[in-house]
């Protein structure tokens, strides 16, 4: 099989840089970066339970949100992570299993998954038991995704915009809409419909939609288009904590939209949208919740 790194089509910007020698649009070569790994209590109460969920933070990415709240890894590298093969990867999957972890969870993984599937085989080879689940932005290849069948039990991708012209001005990507519509078509296709046990998910998808300041319809569109196609079949996560981070702030360049706090009213009436749509799959967050006061201390 030719290395997939040496011309990169990995994410749906096919930006075919040899990673191998150089580094593509995420902003990493082809060998992974953890910035961290740790018990993680900040994910939806099925997936953090009471013992947290082992949560695996990749620098990079391949979506490049502006306003991202992982920006000081999702931008890097930060010349702190560690670099990891296949194996390392299984030894902290392993590790974070010994320490008690209700589930090993993989944070922004997908401009490594060949190195991520086969970490994932030689950790189920050697012991791995727990859950797997990939948290993604929701923007990624089905083609991807298939190299992760078998080998993943939770999705939990964020879908993040309908409009392609906000897509754009946020995230570079105006086929973001279509694209995850078909990537979380494939997520679901792989782990079917939510399982539960104990209170804690050990199959299916959580479709995360972080509301953004002055895009209210932008979520109608997107809400209207997760309940008509899955209802119930998946989780829905409406999430109010989008916080502007210090980089926006500083950025006279960024849309004014981003430099302010989600209006309350907004994602009142958006949950009441959820809870009218007969959406029982689902996690909503009191308004008080901000993404600093969620975002782990990552390695700077």
């Amino acid at each position: 099989m030719d290395n997939p790194y040496k011309c990169c089509n990995l994410c749906p910007r096919r930006c075919k840089v040899d990673r191998t020698t150089g580094v593509g649009f995420c902003r990493c070569g082809d060998v992974p970066l953890v910035n961290l790994y740790k018990l993680h209590y900040g994910e939806e109460p099925v997936i953090s339970g009471t013992r947290g969920s082992g949560t695996v933070f990749f620098e990079g990415c391949g979506t490049g949100c502006v306003f991202c709240q992982n920006h000081v890894i999702s931008a890097g590298p930060t010349g702190k992570a560690t670099s990891c093969d296949a194996s390392r990867l299984a030894e902290i999957y392993l590790e974070l299993q010994e320490q008690g972890a209700h589930n090993v969870n993989l944070v922004t993984p997908m401009h490594h998954a060949p190195v991520v599937a086969e970490s994932l085989r030689l950790a189920r080879d050697q012991g791995l038991n727990v859950p797997v689940a990939v948290n993604s932005s929701g923007y990624d290849s089905v083609d991807t995704l298939r190299m992760l069948a078998g080998l993943v039990d939770i999705y939990m991708p964020d879908m993040k915009f309908f409009s392609a012209a906000i897509a754009k001005a946020f995230a570079r990507c105006g086929d973001y809409f279509g694209t995850a519509a078909l990537a979380i078509d494939e997520m679901f296709r792989q782990v079917g419909e939510p399982v539960i046990e104990g209170g804690l998910m050990k199959r299916g998808v959580i479709v995360r939609h972080l509301m953004l300041p002055g895009s209210l319809f932008d979520t109608r569109h997107i809400l209207e288009y997760l309940t008509s196609r899955y209802g119930n079949k998946i989780y829905i996560s409406l999430m109010s904590q989008y916080t502007p981070m210090p980089h926006i702030l500083a950025d006279p360049s960024v849309d004014k939209r981003l430099k302010r706090t989600l209006a309350p009213e907004h994602y009142e009436h958006m949950c009441n949208l959820l809870a009218e749509s007969g959406q029982i799959n689902a996690f909503v967050q009191e308004m008080g919740s901000t993404g600093d006061e969620l975002i782990p201390q990552f390695l700077v």
